[in-house]
């Protein structure tokens, strides 16, 4: 993930906006030192990358860095450098922050992933676009760490009819009508639509793979019921892909994973608890 110059110098300024007035009050800022970052707790790593261009962005020169993806155990120095203290002071809390928001959702998006496929290995664990407001590309970038790709970045690059599309359509079957027109326009991509849990899921599911939709989501089914779906729909169109979502966490997922879905849409990938990450700042 690419991180810009000035998104980097925004999240430095927001914890600085002016100086650092502690350090400057001590006169301690020309001092040379060095600062290590060091997980308390095994991991799955995330963000270093991003936390060492702040560090560099202040005026310290890397010297250690272990890559996103990797895992570690408690104890692990995950990025050190080496600067004036003042640069030192001013990108601690930054880096560290953004070390364990990270690594706390890398760890919990491998934890999930773990779980599904060591009942399916092939179901694939992706994440929403739920994310905290105004993060998400912070987020995806963790979340990549720990082996969960997005199932949807945004409204550009994807396509996903829910029923409040339908609702300015008339319905499914003036929907299903147009299938054709509608896929014709976007020949690229793949047209999902989403099935609500009602008396009728089993049932639309059915008309919309028998229209030759590509692929279906299923909003907060019961693993269960999803069983049940996937073997008919399977029956019907074997070629389609197929979506749980809602309410997929850790709890539940391997049971998920044992329903025939393709995929598991979540986003308690992003609520994951942060890592603890240790900082140590010392002169030289």
């Amino acid at each position: 993930m690419f991180f810009s110059p000035q998104e980097i110098a925004a999240l430095i300024q927001e914890d600085q906006p002016f100086l650092d007035l502690t350090t400057r009050m001590l006169g301690i800022g020309d001092r040379a030192s060095v600062i290590r970052f060091e997980c308390r707790q095994a991991i799955t790593i995330a963000g270093t990358e991003l936390a060492g261009q702040i560090l560099t962005s202040c005026g310290l020169v890397v010297t250690e860095s272990k890559p996103s993806g990797a895992s570690a155990v408690a104890g692990t120095i995950l990025l050190a450098a080496q600067g004036p203290a003042q640069a030192a002071h001013s990108a601690w809390k930054v880096a560290q922050n953004v070390l364990e928001y990270a690594c706390g959702i890398a760890t919990h998006a491998r934890q999930l992933v773990q779980a599904a496929q060591c009942i399916n290995p092939r179901v694939a664990v992706v994440a929403t676009r739920k994310s905290t407001p105004g993060i998400r590309r912070f987020a995806v970038m963790a979340a990549l760490a720990g082996g969960v790709l997005p199932h949807r970045l945004g409204l550009s690059e994807s396509i996903l009819v829910f029923d409040q599309h339908l609702a300015f359509l008339g319905g499914l079957q003036p929907f299903l009508q147009r299938l054709a027109q509608y896929q014709a326009l976007v020949p690229a991509k793949k047209i999902v639509v989403e099935v609500q849990k009602t008396e009728h899921t089993l049932t639309d599911a059915l008309t919309l793979a028998q229209a030759g939709i590509s692929g279906l989501q299923f909003d907060k089914v019961a693993p269960a019921s999803l069983t049940e779906i996937a073997a008919q729909l399977r029956a019907t169109a074997p070629h389609i892909t197929l979506f749980a979502a809602g309410g997929i966490t850790l709890a539940n997922v391997r049971a998920y994973a044992a329903s025939g879905m393709d995929a598991l849409v979540t986003s308690a990938v992003y609520h994951a608890e942060p890592a603890d990450i240790g900082v140590e700042i010392h002169p030289t």
